[in-house]
């Protein structure tokens, strides 16, 4: 399981004052404790704040101290174009979160992911919205692939979110969830991430729901996160799924978080 922090994102109130201040050394220091915690990508955000320019300062703030890559994450063609150009290093390895198959976005960020040939996340909406069921959301899936391989993209490299609604609107939105991801999965053979907090949104307890929820995501084939790494409960329900989904060979990884003290019951 491929794990992006969340936590890096102006959507959040605190991080927006953060970030509006400039305040290098909180934005340091959440980057190097998500690398610490598990991390394998940071989630970049600047959407609440000043996003072009804040994008910039971000990845050169958050640079200067991890060479974990990056997730870039807009809705603006700009703010991605500004990230990819500030990026060293690699600038292949950064996901750009992302693409979908409303017009505006389709336009501004596809030239981006083939001049780059980032992976990318693509979700399941176009300029109707999100479908309220999971044939459309295929549907869309399906558009959205296609779009791609006509451009000769890896396909490899591309990573659908269905987009969770949250239970309170609806209760079978989970299971909805959990069902477009194997059909995905098993239709277009191509990986599969989301994020958590949607899902538990408006509800109590969302912490409890948000790890109960992982955990099925991942036994339907989920490959990627984006989530809180400093919640050890959810990291540790991470490891703990990847054991006994067999993806932990021998168990090495489950035996070595015990030994580091990172398993939380």
């Amino acid at each position: 399981m491929l794990i992006i922090g969340e936590k890096l994102n102006s959507s959040i109130p605190s991080i927006r004052q953060i970030i509006n201040d400039k305040d290098i050394v909180a934005i340091r220091d959440l980057a190097l404790r998500q690398v610490a915690a598990g991390a394998d990508y940071l989630d970049l955000n600047t959407a609440q704040c000043n996003e072009v320019a804040d994008m910039e300062w971000l990845v050169c703030t958050v640079q200067e101290v991890t060479n974990v890559p990056l997730c870039l994450d807009s809705t603006e063609g700009e703010a991605i174009k500004k990230g990819l150009e500030t990026v060293k290093g690699d600038k292949s390895k950064v996901i750009i979160n992302s693409i979908s198959m409303e017009k505006k976005r389709l336009e501004e960020v596809l030239p981006l992911v083939l001049e780059y040939q980032c992976p990318v996340i693509g979700l399941t909406v176009d300029d109707n919205g999100i479908p309220k069921t999971a044939e459309d959301r295929l549907k869309i899936t399906e558009r959205l692939i296609e779009t791609l391989r006509k451009e000769n993209y890896d396909l490899d490299k591309v990573y659908i979110d269905p987009l969770v609604l949250p239970l309170a609107v609806n209760h079978t939105n989970a299971a909805m969830f959990f069902q477009c991801l194997m059909d995905i999965k098993r239709l277009f053979k191509v990986k599969t991430v989301s994020g958590l907090s949607n899902i538990s949104y408006n509800m109590p307890k969302r912490k409890l729901i948000n790890r109960y929820f992982l955990t099925i995501c991942m036994a339907s084939g989920m490959d990627t996160a984006i989530l809180d790494p400093l919640d050890r409960k959810i990291m540790t329900a991470v490891t703990t799924a990847d054991l006994l989904l067999g993806n932990d060979r021998f168990g090495k990884n489950f035996l070595k978080a015990y030994r580091q003290d990172l398993l939380e019951d």
